[in-house]
Formats: structure tokens, sequence, C-alpha cells
């Protein structure tokens, strides 16, 4: 998913992973590639998660973004939110936490909670070398529960860093 000057080559760091990991436990890794999935199963570019069922309980997105991408992270977004509904999963997705596109009206506000990051997350360059986000990182979290209906998110800062 790399493109000249793109974020889609960021891997989320680790340290974010292994936080999250433990109270998702992911079995889909929706945006990834045998380098850097973060569970065995996973959708790569090739499969195109826009088209493959997220048919995991527990879905972990890192959607690709950067410049010449932010229609993917529209359509992941969507994707994301509408896979929730039809799988009757949990879908997490990392997100730059910009509020005014329409996708995070339409499809974030209905997310069953927003976890705003503190700080700005240092994204892995193909796997080691890190770089740092010039933009702050939201988890939008849909989950699905049986009858149960949103007016809107619980919206949280979250430092995920203290333990």
């Amino acid at each position: 998913m790399a493109t000249v000057n793109s974020h889609s080559n960021w891997w989320t760091p680790r340290d974010l992973i292994e936080v999250v990991n433990k109270e998702f436990q992911f079995d889909l890794d929706a945006a990834a590639s045998a380098d850097n999935a973060i569970c065995p199963r996973y959708i790569s570019e090739e499969q195109n998660a826009l088209v493959t069922p997220w048919d995991g309980q527990n879905v972990w997105c890192n959607p690709p973004y950067g410049q010449g991408h932010s229609f993917q992270i529209r359509d992941f977004v969507q994707r994301g939110y509408e896979q929730h509904l039809e799988q009757r999963n949990t879908v997490v997705m990392l997100l730059p936490a910009y509020t005014d596109p329409r996708y995070w009206r339409d499809y974030c506000t209905k997310a069953h909670e927003i976890r705003f990051l503190t700080g700005r997350l240092a994204f892995l360059e193909g796997g080691s070398k890190r770089m740092s986000a010039r933009f702050p990182s939201a988890l939008v979290v849909w989950k699905w529960f049986v009858g149960t209906c949103y007016k809107g998110a619980h919206t949280w800062v979250w430092d995920w860093r203290l333990k």
C-alpha cells in the first residue's frame, strides 16, 4: 500500500497494539500484510478489505492514509461501520483525529466510543524506523450489542501509556 509521500506504510506502534490487543483480543486485522499483521488472520491489500468480509469477532484496522489516500480513509471508515453492523462484531479503528471530514460525522459519531489519544504516536516505517505523526490520533470503537441503540459516542481522552 506504500506510495510516494504516503503514511500508508506506517505500522501501528507496537506498544499501542500491546495495550489495545490485551483489551480486545483481535482475531482479524482488516488492513495488513504478512510483515505487519497484529494477528494470524488479516486482510491484505490484494484481498481488498473494501470488499472482503470483516468476519472476525474483534477486528483491528489501521487504514492506509497519507497524500493521495484520503478517499481510502473515508472508504475504510464506512466499511468498518457497515461491517460491524453486518457481522455483528466489534471493530476498532486507528484514525487521524480530524473531526471535520464528512466520514467523521457520518460514521465515527455512531461509534460506541471514541478515544482521543494523548500525545502524538510514533509510527514504525517498515517495522523499525520511528516516524512521529504530525497529527493527533483516535481509536474509534464500534461494538455490537443486541437491541442497543446509540445517540452518540462515549468520548474519552485516553493516555494509553499510563499503567
